[in-house]
């Protein structure tokens, strides 16, 4: 059964499996790594996702943000028309606070965000550097259903107009299958295949 929150005026369905994947990863890593790990992963998604939220609702949207086993996300239906800029500011907003508030925290504690070493320094900066700016920069890659995925859409709607679904799912498949076929291949990416499953 979902829990229901309200945050900055968005109704925020917290799904069982958001708790269970927190809860996974302290297993999994079973140390104080783990334990911050999943505190900024869930903390870091309830900002992206607010970042969705309050961008749609600038746009005139009303929005509503859900958190599930290993992603969360914000849906939110036009009250007016939204232009394809609307679109994109929509789908870049989310990760955009994400990668902005976490290395701003990095910076807060002493850390470099643009230098992974200096973030090696303890469990809690290490942690913060993994949830913030890596998945906050992974979420722009260009492929769907990740935000970058949707930014290009906006870009190659205009282009090909009533095709650009077809072309950037296409894409992605394309995509996802070669970096799945490497990350399987390679032992050293191996462990990222479960990523890889989720696209």
């Amino acid at each position: 059964m979902a829990l229901m929150l309200t945050l900055l005026g968005f109704k925020v369905h917290v799904q069982p499996g958001f708790v269970m994947f927190m809860a996974l990863i302290v297993i999994v890593y079973g140390d104080e790594f783990g334990l911050w790990l999943a505190g900024a992963i869930a903390a870091f998604t309830v900002i992206h996702e607010l970042g969705h939220a309050v961008a749609a609702r600038q746009n005139g949207a009303h929005a509503e943000i859900s958190l599930g086993f290993l992603a969360g996300y914000a849906s939110y239906i036009p009250t007016r028309p939204i232009s394809r800029l609307g679109h994109a500011v929509i789908s870049f907003s989310g990760p955009g606070i994400h990668i902005a508030s976490s290395m701003a925290l990095l910076l807060a504690l002493g850390s470099s965000p643009l230098d992974p070493s200096s973030s090696n320094t303890s469990a809690a900066t290490s942690a913060i550097w993994w949830a913030g700016p890596v998945i906050g920069a992974l979420n722009l890659v260009p492929i769907l259903p990740l935000d970058g995925g949707h930014i290009v859409l906006q870009a190659l709607d205009r282009l090909f107009p009533g095709r650009s679904d077809r072309i950037m799912l296409l894409f992605s498949i394309a995509v996802t299958g070669i970096a799945a076929a490497v990350m399987f291949v390679s032992p050293d990416l191996r462990g990222f295949g479960i990523f890889i499953g989720f696209f």
